[in-house]
């Protein structure tokens, strides 16, 4: 057996098996990454302890097999391609986030999610300084791992220099805690070899002149090519130069486990202004006067090409339409934590541009949503410079830094190169206050012509960005994609200094191997991943994974971005003629990818795109249906009110059954149901279901205003089971009495029973059965609101939303919270209770975005509101919580723990609420319990 295989047995015997991945296409899927590098590793180890990582290391070094540590996967550069193993953290232990010091400081398990961090710092006024794009996304660990930079951060504010202490594992199994004295004690005495060699290569530096001030310049500047060389020049401890060399080091000098960094101040106001410029050296030269006397937090070019993609923007200023060919904008931005300061700083910066030669007066707007737009018009250029692409092409980017005042030089010859080589639609961009250029540009990965011209690009640019004083690689690490220069930015001396601190750290190289120290000079133009079409609904994915974040399948099955490699992959092989791998490939696909979708949509919402996975993933349902299924779906459409009664007694009979069996036995009931339904129903007292309540009529009352009232199906169907605190009363009969003490006339539509949105059938690919009852729906609320004159409340998101997207526009439509501010808040008197209750957004409610609204009215009731962070998506998808439980376990497995002490949770979807209160230890039912119980007549 070859070495990995042994690793590979080893491991099985030590992990448990649905955590050692060895499938070839799970494995390429669970390590694909943000970068144009198809994954190569042969496994893929879920660890969830410091004391399986130290196992892995250990079988590691015995049989002299690679690990790479893998993060969120947004780097572009391909830091995370491992060699052999991937190593993906996963559990609670790796997420711990401790607030110090009042928010001064935070400490953050590697896998915290910095958006995460950001938010749990807001009632302190603070900060992460560190703002890359991927932010929301990315895991603090990957940051640390890269020196991640971004928008904002300046050098001194970057995580190298922001940070207070590191918890990391070198690759002999040693755990340091440079926040814990007898860890740092025992480390000098373990390892006083090690440490002294690290400050015999310091003063290696330090007298020899050259290198000395080659360090010191080229870290003036934003500098991620190669290792944090600075932290030889900067600390004489070697502890503290260690920990120093491991922020940026890639994961190839060790693992982090947790980082300490002091934060900023978060300042709440701000101002934001369009400039254009006849020229970039005069926009250059604004910024200039800017970086000395104003205190900006952003300052961003676009030059006359990416200018060029934005006009196409209907909400593009006109100001900028004719700036010409040399045009330049400078998208300026100033914050302030009260307005006085936020006006002198507006002050200095219009003072600072009145030397320059400003082609469009700079009009500062000071309004959130105002100054959203502004941004807006950034943050298009990426989709609109990415969305363009052919099918065969991927969107390669790249990001250099030169000294500011050599700029408008370097970009000029940016566009001359880009010009040269045939991309004259790839304009260049960045943050000039810290001299950091961007450009994208389409490559056709797989033709070889392609890559050579690629290949001349990068190397010429390379050579411009060298001769004025510049950095290869600015905020995004080295990887593969930069790992062939980092001997040409550095030079043989100081390259051979990092190949001597990899020797000294990891002198086996099983750290990341290939990754910064990488002396194949075409390893960025090799290993590339297939780039062609599967649908032009997803061709335009770049892989960035920022979707990753609210996936509630991503650990039980595939992520949105898995999703869409794989397709490639299955693609790639069926154009090279494998057609046997591909359709095994397909198959695996089928269950962990298509069947196991929740369908929710949060994914485009975290799209640069937009790209419609979810809207993808139920066509691929469609197309795999069946004639039985179709068949079948079409009786269940045209019999539905039939359907809805059998399902409401069944489970009338089901919950009887259920309390008379018990706990133990209505469990082991469950395989039994299983078989005969394909679901697994768990004890319904437990989930607290039973049937649906009679229908009523409408209530003729006399109320002043009038609204038509429609009860989903899914509340029909299922009802709220006493739980020994709240009574066994339908949501129906809640809602009506709710809607009375407000004053209103409620309208129940005649034949309820038997209408749908067509939600269900939707999510399951049954388009023309879903189209079918939503048609029917939308004929009769027309006829029951007069054409739209009355308003519509469904009691059910999900519903909603979908009703919003399929009914007549004339329908004034609205789900709980968002009626009860608008139309019942006036009209009500609220008593709030001291309770801490638990809300859960649903997807749709999150989709229309009404978090807030949903927040408020649960405010309105009680004392202490918690809404769950890292819970986005609940994972029940309708009946997935029935057919596939996994998927729902797995979405909210962090429930129960982050709502500990609430006494109660409140959602608006009836399916959803089941998985919830399986799950979170707890009663969930709809807001409108609460509303009901909280409020009495004005």
């Amino acid at each position: 057996m070859c070495p990995i295989d042994v690793f590979i047995a080893d491991v099985k015997n030590t992990f448990p098996e649905e955590r050692v991945h060895t499938e070839e296409l799970l494995v390429k899927a669970y390590s694909v990454d943000g970068s144009p590098f198809e994954p190569i590793a042969k496994a893929v180890v879920d660890v969830t302890t410091p004391q399986e990582l130290e196992a892995l290391l250990r079988y590691s070094h015995a049989h002299k097999v690679s690990l790479t540590f893998r993060g969120a996967g947004t780097g572009v550069s391909g830091q995370t391609i491992a060699e052999e193993v991937t190593v993906r953290l996963v559990g609670p232990h790796w997420k711990r986030l401790e607030i110090l010091d009042d928010g001064e400081r935070v400490r953050a398990g590697c896998c915290v999610v910095g958006g995460d961090i950001n938010a749990a710092l807001v009632p302190y006024k603070r900060l992460m300084t560190s703002d890359p794009s991927s932010v929301n996304s990315a895991f603090i660990g990957g940051m640390a791992a890269t020196n991640a930079a971004g928008l904002s951060c300046t050098i001194d504010k970057n995580l190298y220099h922001m940070m207070t202490g590191l918890h990391f594992t070198l690759v002999d199994g040693t755990t340091v805690n440079t926040e814990d004295e007898a860890s740092v004690a025992a480390f000098r005495k373990s390892h006083a070899k090690m440490l002294q060699d690290l400050l015999d290569i310091r003063e290696r530096i330090l007298n020899d002149e050259v290198m000395d001030e080659k360090v010191r310049r080229k870290f003036s500047i934003r500098n991620t090519a190669g290792y944090s060389l600075n932290a030889f020049t900067d600390y004489e401890d070697p502890v503290e130069l260690l920990q120093h060399l491991i922020i940026g080091s890639e994961g190839t000098l060790a693992f982090i486990h947790s980082i300490t960094i002091r934060t900023g101040v978060l300042k709440p106001l701000r101002a934001t202004a369009l400039v254009g410029f006849t020229s970039l050296d005069e926009a250059i030269q604004g910024v200039l006067r800017l970086e000395k006397t104003c205190d900006m937090y952003a300052v961003e070019f676009l030059n006359c090409v990416s200018l060029s993609a934005l006009m196409q923007l209907p909400e593009f200023p006109n100001s900028l339409q004719g700036l010409g060919d040399d045009g330049c904008a400078l998208l300026l931005e100033t914050r302030g934590e009260d307005a006085a300061t936020l006006n002198t700083n507006v002050g200095l910066v219009l003072e600072a541009l009145s030397g320059v030669d400003v082609a469009v007066q700079p009009e500062f707007v000071m309004d959130h949503e105002v100054c959203e737009s502004l941004w807006n018009i950034r943050r298009a250029l990426f989709p609109i410079l990415a969305g363009t692409r052919a099918p065969d092409e991927y969107a390669y980017s790249e990001d250099y830094c030169v000294p500011i005042e050599n700029l408008p030089q370097a970009c000029s010859s940016f566009v001359e190169i880009l010009a040269k080589h045939g991309f004259t639609e790839s304009g260049v961009h960045g943050h000039a206050l810290h001299g950091n250029i961007h450009f994208s540009i389409p490559l056709r990965l797989n033709v070889e012509e392609d890559l050579a011209r690629m290949g001349e690009l990068i190397a010429e640019v390379g050579d411009v960005v060298l001769s004025l004083g510049g950095a290869l690689k600015a905020e995004h690490g080295t990887g593969r994609a930069v790992a062939p220069f980092v001997r040409l930015e550095w030079g043989d001396d100081l390259y051979k200094v990092m190949q001597d601190l990899k020797h000294v750290i990891d002198p086996e190289n099983l750290l990341n191997p290939k990754v910064i120290l990488n002396d194949d000079p075409r390893c960025h133009l090799t290993n590339l991943k297939y780039a062609g079409p599967v649908d032009k609904i997803v061709d335009t994915c770049v892989d960035c994974g920022f979707c990753e974040y609210v996936c509630p399948s991503k650990e039980v099955g595939l992520s949105s971005r898995q999703r869409i490699y794989i397709l490639r992959a299955i693609a790639c092989l069926r154009a090279s003629g494998d057609l046997t791998k591909a359709e095994a490939w397909q198959k695996l696909f089928d269950k962990k990818g298509r069947d196991l979708c929740a369908t929710d949509g949060l994914c485009s919402m975290r799209c640069p795109l937009g790209l419609d996975i979810a809207g993808y993933m139920k066509k691929l349902r469609n197309e795999a249906l069946t004639e039985t299924e179709i068949s079948r779906a079409d009786k269940v459409a045209k019999h539905f009110k039939l359907v809805e009664s059998t399902a409401s007694s069944m489970l009338h009979v089901a919950s009887a059954a259920h309390k008379l069996m018990g706990h133990t036995l209505a469990t082991k009931t469950a395989p039994l149901i299983k078989g005969i339904t394909g679901m697994t129903v768990p004890d319904l007292r437990e989930i607290k279901l039973t049937g649906g309540s009679t229908m009523p009529t409408s209530r003729k009352t006399n109320g002043e205003n009038r609204v038509v009232y429609f009860p989903s199906c899914a509340v029909r169907t299922m009802g709220y089971a006493d739980d020994g605190v709240h009574k066994n009363e339908p949501l129906i009969d809640v809602t009506l009495r709710l809607l009375e003490r407000a004053g209103f006339t409620v309208i129940i539509p005649d034949k309820t029973k038997g209408l749908c949105c067509g939600k269900a059938f939707e999510t399951k690919g049954m388009f023309e059965q879903a189209d079918y009852k939503s048609d029917e729906l939308g004929r009769v609320l027309l006829r029951e609101t007069g054409n739209g004159s009355i308003p519509v409340l469904c009691d059910t998101s999900p519903c909603l939303a979908r009703m919003r997207k399929t009914l007549d526009e004339r329908l004034d439509l609205y789900e709980p919270a968002e009626f009860v501010l608008n139309f019942l808040a006036d009209k009500l008197c609220f008593t709030k209770k001291t309770r801490s209750v638990a809300l859960h957004p649903t997807c749709s409610t999150r989709e229309m975005g009404l978090v807030e609204t949903l927040r408020q009215v649960a405010e309105k009731c009680v004392t202490e509101v918690v809404i769950p962070e890292e819970i986005h998506c609940c994972g029940f998808s309708g009946d997935k919580g029935f057919t596939h439980p996994e998927l729902n376990a797995s979405a909210l497995r962090t429930l129960e723990e982050s709502t500990r002490g609430c006494s109660e949770g409140y959602s608006t979807s009836r399916t959803c609420e089941i998985g919830l209160t399986l799950h979170g230890g707890k009663t969930y039912r709809n807001i409108l319990y609460l509303i009901d119980e909280c409020t009495t007549n004005k």
